[in-house]
């Protein structure tokens, strides 16, 4: 039989205040009318999303009258399409995909967020000595097809002149050996993953250069849903928020023990993200990124002005078509 953690946080401070209780079988509550929802991630179960997978093992969702079904990405699938075309569900995707579906007229309206930040951020060699973007003139650097307007984007809000950095794009395969074998000066890489992979390859930490350091201050891993279920079914969509929420302090509280739950309850079965020592050193990064710039107290809040900067900025350098409105890109109504 499965076990199942429960442990007693606080939600004000975050810090885990008992042992964790392990129940050989369910207790029967009362429970109140059971809402039901499902919530689409936009990508593989890890703890990037701890706290979803948290409020779902403690049963937070149950206690709120839901009934969430989370279900991780699947190849091919664009978040805000499945979102857009699927009654009852809530996603969440980095700010450009949602903001370019409602500049495409999709009715959809952010929420809050997990990430403060996207964690989009180049890497070197740790004994490169190649630390700001300004050290980066005259070098080439590594990205993907997703990379190419960020890098033009950083470029410019910096006053780089075009063409100053070689930028190109590379596939995924070998990209650490073409690193480590000089044939690049930097990576993109995800930075709340990627950098582990390439301690464990190495034996160092990469040098990082987050993106957000640089003016890409775009939001990531952020909740969105459809007009209609905000119409039709705000309640529902507020106490989830709550319990997801609730679970992001579980998490943060014990970052050890989530990831082991994580790893060994969610995870796909051979994957990486069965690895608890990984899982746990990712929790630690990604518990940078869901605090970073704010309080405790504020976890999940989008602040709308600089939602609309990172917009325009992404208008501006084409990563998007068009910046939508305020009204048409945030409902902040239910969270912060």
């Amino acid at each position: 039989m499965r076990r199942r953690s429960f442990l007693t946080y606080s939600l004000a401070t975050g810090v885990s205040t008992a042992s964790a209780v392990w129940l050989k079988s369910p207790i029967a509550v009362a429970m109140p009318a059971v809402g039901q929802l499902t919530m689409q991630l936009d990508w593989k179960f890890n703890v990037q999303f701890a706290g979803l997978l948290m409020a779902d093992y403690l049963g937070l969702y149950r206690d709120k009258g839901l009934d969430v079904a989370i279900q991780p990405w699947e190849s091919g699938m664009v978040v805000p399409e499945t979102v857009q075309n699927t009654t009852m569900m809530i996603g969440c995707a980095e700010q450009n995909l949602i903001s370019q579906a409602q500049a495409e007229g999709a009715p959809l309206k952010a929420l809050a967020t997990m990430f403060q930040a996207s964690p989009y951020a180049l890497m070197t060699m740790p004994d490169s000595g190649l630390t700001t973007l300004q050290d980066l003139i005259g070098q080439t650097v590594g990205v993907h097809v997703d990379g190419l307007k960020v890098m033009e984007l950083v470029q410019g809000v910096n006053g780089i002149e075009p063409g100053a950095i070689e930028v190109l794009e590379i596939p995924y395969e070998d990209k650490i050996g073409r690193l480590v074998r000089g044939e690049l000066a930097a990576l993109q890489c995800y930075a709340v993953d990627e950098p582990i992979a390439f301690a464990n390859e190495v034996g160092q930490e990469p040098l990082l250069m987050p993106m957000d350091a640089y003016g890409y201050e775009a939001y990531a891993q952020t909740f969105f849903t459809t007009d209609a279920l905000l119409a039709e079914h705000s309640e529902m969509v507020k106490a989830f928020l709550e319990a997801s929420f609730e679970g992001w302090q579980a998490a943060l509280a014990d970052i050890p023990g989530t990831a082991s739950i994580v790893a060994e309850n969610y995870a796909e079965p051979g994957s990486k993200y069965t690895d608890v020592d990984y899982q746990t050193r990712s929790l630690e990064l990604c518990a940078d990124y869901v605090l970073r710039g704010i309080a405790p107290e504020q976890l999940g809040a989008i602040d709308s002005d600089r939602w609309m900067l990172a917009a325009n900025r992404m208008a501006e350098y084409d990563i998007i078509t068009a910046a939508p409105s305020l009204d048409m890109a945030l409902d902040l109504s239910l969270w912060g």
